[in-house]
């Protein structure tokens, strides 16, 4: 009979052993559930930290004004720009306007006139002096003028804003 009850006692504790296996495996699938479902909670935030970056920038790229009004600003400076071709010394002298709608990024031109300046005089004195008596050359330079103070201006506030560029004056020597 001892032998019996042996039997008896070993078999209850394996029944419990048994439950607490239970409870244990449960207990570490729920903590992987809830791991699993807590990674996906934070990724998934993370993707709105992505997409309220986007909207950000759209937003502060809305910020520019494209419509109403034009407005212009006179570069009351001449650029002068020389180049040696063949021996003998060429000039560029060259007036622009900058055209925009946004009167907040024309003050911001007028803020950093002198970087932009500086841009500009780099940008010019780097093109051939044969390419920008061309139409084409002198849309080309057109276009990378807009281009060159967009990114001034992008670096410095944020938004570019500057829809065009008029050369007012364009003289060759």
């Amino acid at each position: 009979m001892a032998q019996d009850e042996g039997l008896d006692v070993g078999a209850e504790d394996g029944k419990k052993g048994g439950k607490k296996k239970l409870i244990i495996i449960l207990v570490v699938a729920l903590l992987v559930l809830g791991g699993g479902g807590a990674a996906a909670f934070f990724l998934l935030m993370g993707g709105d930290d992505t997409e309220a970056a986007a909207q950000e920038e759209t937003a502060s790229a809305e910020m520019v004004q494209t419509d109403g009004p034009a407005i212009y600003l006179e570069i009351d400076q001449p650029f002068v720009v020389d180049f040696m071709i063949s021996g003998k010394q060429r000039y560029l002298q060259l007036n622009m306007t900058l055209k925009s709608r946004d009167q907040a990024q024309i003050d911001a031109v007028k803020i950093h006139m002198p970087l932009i300046r500086n841009s500009l005089v780099l940008l010019f004195s780097s093109q051939s002096f044969d390419e920008l008596q061309t139409v084409a050359g002198k849309q080309a330079l057109k276009t990378a003028s807009i281009a060159a103070i967009n990114q001034i201006l992008t670096q410095e506030t944020g938004v570019g804003g500057i829809e065009d560029v008029l050369f007012t004056n364009f003289v060759m020597q």
